[in-house]
This record gives structure tokens, sequence and C-alpha cells, in this order.
């Protein structure tokens, strides 16, 4: 008897340890206390009928009619096949009730039939640790869900799949976000983490600058925190995290709305395609991802844009689409031109139209990581349907040096860094946009690149124009790189100054074209071939045409060159480019019909007579139309003056006038600004008007930027 008791107690004592140790043996909970843990990582049972009464309206009716149907399918043994499909049935058990048990079975065989079947292995495979990892945190969620309608045994069946998989891959390791959200989820599926998760948290901050733009590359940014379908639990964890109350310092994190706002509304161009920056190539699209509905809980301008990208696009049925956002997608909003100091400046034309020009000048000054490049004051232009320039492409090292990329260098050497000094100073306005883009440690000379973006205007189509101001020693070239989307040919017009390149290096859309026109002329331009990826990774990859036009520093130090980008195509043709003779600046004449714009580069030591207009500036624009000036842009000038418009200023300043609209950056200046009904024109408190008359104002500025109307 003694022998009983004493085998009894040890088969308690050993129930008590191994429960205090979960690693090892893991103990079902009892019948009781099911409906209290399951389920909880994205929903509660008592929130189901919520999501059944919401089923009878658009957008919740179309996912519910999808999800049942694609529960109903079947599926393959591929990892992204299974997570829609397990997502689906999973929503499917909630929302048709009649028919709860056949969706939570197929949950269960998805898990016990096909998850464990699944090639998951580690090491230095991605397609053994990134895409299974992504399918099992749906898998995860989808057990949580139907937990109530499995018995005991068929939980522990499905548990133990998941666990023996999931567990082949280190919680450490390349692709770490995914270990961190599949791992993490699976640990608060289990109760084992109770508390914030710190390395999560810290890897997603990494990845966007505090302004909110993507420091990595534009097609990660929408893979990774921008919820990917492809990595679905490096974003989808965060959603995990805010439910349970275990981490809810995601929603109303200002830098991750920051981010969506961003990812949305800037980082796309009008064409609804990824402006080229980082590791990425043209054939590279973005997908109607799930989590990207989830927008609606960080933030509603963000949501805004959203719908204007989604919109037409239906989302597929499953649980992150259905019940992670907290509302519907609101009225779409088009995005408009936005400066991010810490990222660049992303510039679009104000029209919805998929037509539309975007040009970005990207400069972040934070962080970056392996898939960023030496692309310091790099350029992304699109239009008509296309981007218009690539760079090196993807993978890595070999894809990320300057030369590879639409930048600037001196002596052809690399960039020191890719992180620069941040976007300087900038403006957006209704029909041009304007940013300043600083160096920073990149070059160890100095280097600010001006982007201008001219929207279409008064009758004539739009274009970009880069300034770029160099700093260096007179016995040092500058190299200037531009990789048209091309790799048939690039066409020499004009010896030194007209370049034209076909669009026909993945077009999206057939038949567009762009002509640069060098407006500073350089030495020489040397037009060769560039690889557009890494061969070994992508062979047979063709490579594309790049333009290198070099210049010789002068002996002072300095060296100013301007540079336009005119896209065009059969409905859209080429403006004429006329190169205007001086001795003292470098400029040219851009002609569509009777709009004649003047572009000027020069000293600003010197007082400008050209064409019917006066200045003194580094860098001059003025549009005519007959008698009248309808625009003009100054960088670094104390005057300008044509047809009775114009300034004049005490300091150097910029100054961007349409009429009585515009905006001047200046370092405190005592200014004169003429013009027809100028005395009428309003400026915040902070500028004193010294006196005015009806064609003029006379203002004293503070340091900044000052806008009038």
């Amino acid at each position: 008897m003694n022998l009983l008791k004493e085998l009894i107690l040890c088969f308690g004592l050993t129930l008590f340890f191994s429960a205090c140790n979960a690693e090892k043996i893991d103990i079902p909970i009892d019948q009781s206390d099911r409906e209290m843990h399951h389920p909880f990582l994205i929903v509660q049972k008592d929130q189901f009928q919520e999501l059944r009464d919401k089923a009878v309206v658009e957008p919740w009716k179309s996912m519910k009619e999808d999800a049942i149907a694609r529960s109903s399918s079947g599926c393959d043994s591929e990892a992204y096949d299974l997570q829609y499909y397990i997502g689906a049935a999973a929503l499917a058990y909630i929302l048709d009730e009649g028919n709860n048990k056949i969706h939570a079975t197929r949950v269960k065989e998805a898990i016990l039939n096909h998850y464990s079947t699944l090639k998951v292995k580690d090491g230095g495979d991605w397609g053994g640790v990134v895409p299974p990892m992504g399918s099992f945190f749906s898998a995860i969620l989808a057990l949580d869900i139907v937990y109530d309608a499995l018995s005991m045994d068929e939980i522990n069946a499905c548990e133990n799949v998941i666990k023996n998989q999931i567990f082949k891959i280190d919680r450490k390791g390349s692709w770490v976000d995914v270990r961190y959200g599949t791992h993490g989820t699976w640990d608060i599926y289990k109760g084992d983490r109770t508390t914030p998760d710190d390395n999560y948290y810290n890897g997603i901050l990494h990845q966007i600058t505090p302004d909110g733009v993507s420091p990595v590359t534009n097609h990660y940014a929408w893979e990774r925190v921008g919820g990917g379908n492809s990595r679905v639990s490096k974003s989808g964890y965060m959603d995990v995290l805010e439910f349970t109350g275990i981490d809810t310092r995601y929603y109303h994190n200002e830098q991750i709305q920051k981010f969506q706002r961003w990812l949305f509304g800037s980082s796309v161009n009008c064409a609804k395609e990824m402006a080229i920056f980082g590791d990425m190539l043209p054939t590279q699209g973005i997908s109607n991802d799930m989590l990207h509905r989830r927008v609606v809980n960080f933030d509603m301008e963000a949501a805004g844009y959203a719908a204007w990208f989604h919109k037409g696009r239906p989302a597929i049925g499953h649980i992150l689409t259905y019940i992670v956002p907290k509302q519907a997608l609101p009225e779409p909003v088009v995005p408009s031109s936005k400066i991010f100091q810490n990222g660049g400046a992303f510039f679009r034309e104000k029209e919805d139209n998929l037509n539309g020009l975007h040009a970005v000048l990207y400069n972040i000054k934070s962080q970056d990581e392996w898939h960023t490049h030496n692309e310091v004051n790099g350029l992304g232009l699109s239009a008509y349907g296309n981007r218009l320039l690539v760079n090196g492409g993807r993978l890595g090292e070999p894809t990320r040096s300057a030369e590879l990329n639409n930048t600037l260098t001196i002596n052809g050497e690399n960039h020191k860094a890719r992180i620069g000094g941040g976007i300087v100073e900038g403006f957006t306005t209704e029909g041009l946009d304007y940013a300043v883009g600083a160096d920073g440690l990149a070059l160890k000379e100095e280097h600010n690149r001006n982007l201008i973006l001219v929207h279409a205007n008064d009758g004539a189509k739009g274009y970009s124009i880069t300034f770029d101001e160099v700093i260096g020693a007179g016995s040092e070239k500058v190299n200037n790189y531009l990789h048209p989307a091309n790799q048939s040919s690039v066409v020499e017009t004009v010896a030194l100054a007209e370049y034209t390149a076909s669009i026909d290096h993945y077009p999206t859309v057939n038949g567009v074209n762009i002509t640069i026109y060098y407006v500073t002329p350089p030495v020489t331009v040397n037009i060769e071939k560039s690889k557009s990826a890494v061969p070994e990774r992508y062979p047979g990859y063709p490579d594309h045409n790049r333009l290198e036009a070099i210049y010789d520093i002068d002996n002072v130090g300095n060296k100013n060159l301007a540079t336009i980008i005119f896209p065009h195509n059969t409905s859209n043709p080429k403006a004429d480019f006329q190169k205007i003779s001086g001795g003292d600046f470098n400029a040219c004449s851009v002609t569509q019909g009777n709009i004649i714009d003047l572009i000027f580069e020069a000293s600003a030591e010197h007082q400008i007579v050209s064409n019917e207009i006066e200045f003194q500036a580094e860098f001059c624009m003025t549009r005519k139309i007959g008698d009248s000036v309808p625009f003009y842009l100054v960088r670094n000038g104390t005057s300008f003056l044509s047809n009775n418009v114009g300034f004049e200023s005490d300091n150097p300043l910029t100054i961007y006038a349409r009429g009585t609209e515009g905006v001047i950056i200046s370092k405190s200046s005592k200014v004169k600004i003429i013009g027809l009904e100028m005395g009428t024109v309003q400026f915040d408190s902070s500028v004193s008007v010294l006196s005015s008359g009806k064609d003029f104002i006379e203002i004293q500025l503070p340091v900044g930027t000052s806008y009038f109307k």
C-alpha cells in the first residue's frame, strides 16, 4: 500500500513539473477553460455575431462570398496557396453558421495533411524560411479561431504539426522579422508571451525614418512593414500584439502612421507603380495584399490614399482582410506632392491621371541596411504610365554603387555612405514643386541637388529639371549618371546636349520616350551598357543603357549643372530645345507651341541680360506666353525682372511666383516683389510689410519659408 502511495505521489509530481516546463511538454487545457482562452489572437467569440452582421453590405458581403467559395475549392500544399485557403476557411467558419463544422474540419485537415508536408528548412534558402513561416502565421490564427469546434485530440495533433514545423526555424537568423512574427504569434497562442516584444518593435522602427520613409528600398517597404502577402507575419504580428493588448505601441505610433501615409500616398507613381529606388526591379509590382486594409487602424489619411490605390480591387475573403480592419476603407483621396526631410521629395501632378508625372529625389539621413543603395540624391521619375529611370536593380552589393544609380559622383568614386543630409529646403505648389537634397557624408566634397517638377499647365506638358551644385577641387571631375529604362539605343540628337531614349526596358506602356537635355554642356557624355540586376541571380536579365555626363570643376572649386528630363509620346510630343548663347551663363529655351520656358544656369556674381529678362542668380527659370510671364523660379538669387514682373532682394533667396501667389525661402531678407496687383497679396504675421503700392510690395522676411497669395 505504501508503494502504491509513493507511485501516485511520483506521478503527481511528474505532472506538476511537466506543467511548469511547457516548452518541453504541452499539457492541454481542460474543457472548462477552453472558452476563456480561444479565440483571442485577432478576434473573440463574442464578436462573431457583429462580424456576421456586417456581411449584408459591401465590402464585407463580397469577402464572405469569396471566403466560402475559397474554403470549398480545396487547396494544394504550396505555402502561399495554403495561407489564402486556411484564412478563408477560418473566416467561413465564423460567417457561414450552418456549415461551421465543415469549415473547421477544413482548417484541421489543411494543417494535418498539407502544413505537415510543407518544406521548412533553416539556412541560406529564403524559400525554406520566409514563405512557409508566413503561411504558418495564418495557420496559427485559423486554429485559434476554430479551436472550440475541434476535439482535444484534434487540437493536439494540429498544434504538434505547427510546433514541429516552425521550430525547424531558429528564433534568430536571416529574415529575422518573419521569425519574430511567427514564433511570437505561437508564443502568444500558447501563453508563453505576455509582455511586449522589444526585438520586433525595434526591428520595425529601424525600417522607417522618423519622417515615415523607407530607408531600405521601395519594394521591401511594401513587402515588410507594409504587409506584403509574401511575408505576412513580418507585419501581421503587430496586429496580434495590439489585439491581445500585449503590446499596443503600433496603431497609435506616429512614425508608423507617417509610414502608412508615405507608403500609399507617395511611394507609388500616378499609375500606381512603385518608384524605383534601392534593391528592386521594374518587373516587381504591388499585389492586392491582405493587410493593406488594416491601414484604417493606423491613420485615416493613409486609409484614404489606400482606398485610391485599391479602387476597383475588392479584398479577398480572409481573416486578415475581414477581421483585422476596424472599419472599411473611406472614400478615396488622391495623393499630393510631399516633402520628407528625412527621406526625400516625392512629387506628383495634382490630377488623378494614370499618365501623370511623378518625380522622386531620394535622400535618407538616419538609417540604412543591406538592401539600400548608394543613391543619396538619387532620382526616380515616371510619366505616361511608365517608370522612366531604372537603377542597379537587385540583389545586394553588386547593384549598390553610385555609378549604377541615378546620382552624382566626384571622379567616379563611390559614395562613402548610403545616407545623406536629407531635404534641406523645398515647397510644393499647384504648378511647380521644388526641393533641395544635401549629400551629407556621402561625398567628401559638397553636393546639393535641386529637383524641380514642372506640372502640365498653361497648355504645356510637364517635365523635370535637376540643378546640381558641387563644391570640390579644381582638378576634380563631376560624373552625373542617368539610367533611362532603355535597352535598345540612345540617340544623340545634338552632340553634348540632347539625347533621346525609348522606354523599352520592361515598359508598362509602349511608345514612351524621354529626352535628356544638358543645359550645362558636359565635357563628354559616355553611353554604355549597365547591369540591371546581379547576373548570377537573374541569368539572362537584359542590361540597360546608362548616360554618364562628365564635367570639369572650375579653378575656384565650384560646378553647377542643369539638366532637363522631358517625357513624351505620340499624344504628348517632345518640346523643341534650343541653346541660348551667352558668355556668363548656360541656357536653353523649351518651346511647346506658343509657350516658351527659359532655363538659365549662371554665376550669382553677374547680372544676366538675355531674351528680355534680367536676373542675378545661380538658377533661373521663367515661362513666357507672348508678353506675359505666367511664373518664374529663382534659386540663390537677388533679382529677376521680365515685363514688369519680378523681385529684388538684399540677400540671396529662392523664390517662385505665379501671378499673385508664391513662396520665398529666405535667410532673412528685405525684398521688393513686383507684378500686377502685387500690392494686394497677403503674408503670414511673421512677415513685416514695409511699403506697398498697386503693383509692388516691399517686405522684411524672417529666416525660413514664407507663402503669399
